[in-house]
């Protein structure tokens, strides 16, 4: 029988790390190349930081609210083809950036919202049915670790198009991705069900997003692992939008913006190492203190912002090193503990740390601009920080 399949023997191997990792990278080039171009198009077509975060606030409820939607997807179209919509969502956020109107560029900021969720959710569940709970570490910090690349030179390169070429130049490497990715995916052939399944019973009935929500809070592991992911993503959704703000503000160009981007992502590096130091130091202890001396950093950085926006958005790359090493281990305490019945209704409330990253501080942030501007906003960041900091320590298992 092995004779009769229509694809080369080699596409039928269990998919591994590495398959992810293609993935994973592929998709970055695409929202990376969009990653320091829509912050800055966002300020300058809705003129002031206030008005940046309204949007990014409103966008941010609207795919909170439509990323529910998601398990349903899965389940009527299959995962393939889920997947495959989270590719059309990214390419369509280039197609409305390049209209460069204020209405465009918010449905461009809707699209690249869910087309991310999408993609997270349907290959988070792709990864645990093929990679085993032993090997989630290695994998995790592989996929990452080869991201670095994309995001380290896309955010300059797409600030570089779109001074030297205009902005469709960007949005065109953003679909070009998107297009790329959704081709290998399709070449890959993943199969809706992987090696790794439950021991024995049937697959959990479809619950209804508040059920979902429901059963996901009863499990403290589980809720400690969507705050450790919910403070990380604040970093980056902070660092992403705002540093290259504070840098144009403080009478930088927006090239310096991409350069502190493309700075911090560097720091992805790092997760070729935590590995290591998870494995000598332990998870517990390597994600908590990670996140202690990053908001110390944030915090330096508040004290900077007035005075000196160069520094500032220096030490914000420094503390990007110590979340950095989050981006890695961080999915680990779900993944770990997560039950295989219940992954695609958990991944789906899990991965609500995106939208609450996105929605959450901005909203906050709207206020603390206007008491304090940059430095109250950095300031509460840092105490986000601390606090998850604190709990990751406190709480995760010691033999983690």
């Amino acid at each position: 029988m092995a004779f009769h399949v229509r694809h080369p023997i080699a596409l039928a191997a269990r998919p591994g790390a590495r398959t992810f990792s293609v993935l994973y990278f592929v998709e970055s080039l695409s929202r990376a190349a969009m990653a320091t171009v829509l912050p800055l198009t966002a300020y300058a077509l809705y003129e002031t930081k206030e008005a940046v975060s309204l949007v990014y606030t409103a966008v941010s409820l609207a795919a909170l609210c439509l990323s529910f939607a998601i398990p349903l997807l899965v389940r009527r179209i299959s995962r393939k083809w889920t997947y495959s919509l989270g590719c059309a969502l990214l390419a369509l956020c280039g197609a409305l950036t390049w209209l460069e109107t204020p209405p465009s560029l918010a449905l461009a900021l809707l699209a690249r919202t869910l087309g991310a969720a999408v993609i997270n959710v349907t290959l988070n569940l792709y990864i645990m049915d093929n990679i085993g709970k032993r090997d989630l570490a290695r994998s995790e910090t592989l996929r990452f670790a080869v991201s670095t690349l994309a995001w380290t030179a896309m955010p300059l390169i797409g600030v570089w198009l779109m001074q030297a070429r205009g902005l469709w130049a960007p949005c065109l490497v953003c679909i070009a991705g998107a297009l790329l990715l959704a081709a290998l995916f399709w070449y890959r052939r993943l199969a809706e069900g992987g090696p790794i399944r439950a021991a024995g019973g049937a697959a959990a009935p479809g619950r209804s997003p508040l059920r979902a929500i429901r059963r996901f809070a009863a499990q403290p592991r589980l809720r400690l692992a969507w705050s450790i992911a919910f403070a990380r993503s604040a970093f980056w959704t902070t660092f992403f939008v705002y540093a290259p703000i504070l840098m144009v503000e403080g009478g930088r160009s927006a090239t310096a913006g991409a350069m502190v981007v493309a700075g911090g992502n560097l720091m992805l590096l790092n997760n070729l190492f935590t590995r290591s130091w998870a494995a000598r130091f332990s998870l517990r202890r390597v994600i908590g203190g990670a996140l202690l001396v990053a908001a110390a950093l944030v915090l330096l950085a508040a004290l900077l912002t007035r005075a000196a926006p160069a520094p500032a958005g220096i030490v914000l790359v420094a503390a990007a090193f110590f979340v950095a090493m989050l981006d890695g281990l961080g999915p680990v305490p779900f993944l770990r503990a997560v039950r295989a019945r219940e992954r695609a209704e958990m991944s789906t409330v899990y991965r609500t740390y995106l939208d609450a990253s996105e929605l959450l501080p901005q909203v906050a942030y709207f206020f603390l601009f206007m008491i304090g501007g940059f430095a109250a906003a950095f300031a509460g960041l840092a105490a986000l920080m601390t606090a998850i900091g604190l709990l990751a320590l406190r709480y995760l298992p010691r033999g983690m």
